[in-house]
């Protein structure tokens, strides 16, 4: 038993394993005459939803962020679009932090920052770290997409760097564009019952489809993710792809995947699907579970 936690902006504001985050661009150039462009989209998303601006959060927000922000929403039985612009999060502004640098590809963006963010915790949560906001190009216009947090923790090392404005850091893996853009999701329906996945992909990417929607792509970690469009009543289907990684730090490679319910957030949950090969793990698995 558990229960589920409800999240909707919280996972615009982390470095994501899931989702359509999977490839980031080989080919990206740093081009320092984007950033104003790419900052006034981030400023127009900005204030739609300080405004609670529908009209104004769609302008300025990349179409396929649209539809998984919407379907993140009715997954968890909320109001669309009141819990978007009701979440205690807020976004951050990029006022009195340091521009560092933009790579680009044509069709996606980011532009990372270094300071003091904050995300409407109180004083006492801000804290120095490092922004990355992602951008796609849509019809020839720069739209936002997520904005990822990267903690400087204790790195002397790289803070070393910023202070002497060696921005060689940004070529690493988490400050890069996309590789490309992302498929738009299909739309889910309010479910029966809000679910969450726990996955345990140690060696693995696992990919997780649940009634033909898809919940995310996983590599080599232990985490829980909503499931998107929740679970029906009767029978439900899931789909578990794994595709075995050549290296994984002296750990011991496994597959375990858990599905647990409940008709209302914050509610306790039951297991309502449980994966656990103990042999050779299959590289594609498709069940089907009931749900009362």
């Amino acid at each position: 038993m558990q229960k589920l936690a409800a999240s909707i902006l919280l996972f615009l504001f982390s470095i994501p394993v899931i989702g359509h985050t999977e490839g980031v661009a080989k080919n990206a150039r740093q081009d320092p005459a984007l950033r104003v462009t790419l900052e006034g989209a981030y400023n127009g998303w900005m204030q739609a939803m300080t405004a609670g601006n529908l009209e104004q959060w769609e302008k300025f927000t990349a179409y396929s962020r649209q539809i998984e922000t919407r379907n993140r929403i009715v997954s968890q039985k909320a109001p669309f679009p009141q819990a978007l612009f009701e979440d205690p999060i807020q976004p951050p502004s990029l006022g009195g932090m340091v521009a560092l640098g933009v790579y680009s590809t044509g069709v996606t963006a980011t532009s990372t920052y270094y300071g003091k963010a904050n995300f409407g915790g109180g004083p006492e949560a801000v804290r120095e770290n490092l922004l990355v906001l992602h951008f796609l190009r849509e019809d020839g216009k720069w739209k936002f997409d997520n904005l990822r947090v990267v903690k400087l923790g204790g790195d002397a090392d790289l803070l070393l760097k910023i202070r002497n404005s060696d921005f060689s850091f940004l070529a690493d893996m988490e400050f890069q564009p996309l590789a490309e853009l992302p498929p738009v999701p299909q739309p889910v329906k309010p479910p029966e019952f809000i679910a969450e996945a726990w996955i345990d992909s140690t060696g693995y990417n696992v990919t997780i489809t649940v009634n033909g929607h898809r919940t995310g792509k996983f590599t080599n970690v232990k985490v829980t993710e909503l499931v998107n469009g929740g679970l029906r009543t009767g029978v439900n289907t899931i789909e578990i792809k794994t595709e075995r990684l050549e290296e994984i730090d002296g750990k011991t490679p496994k597959v375990e995947v858990a599905i647990y319910a409940a008709r209302e957030s914050g509610k306790p949950a039951n297991r309502m699907f449980h994966f656990k090969p103990t042999g050779a793990i299959p590289p594609v698995t498709n069940s089907n579970f009931e749900v009362k």
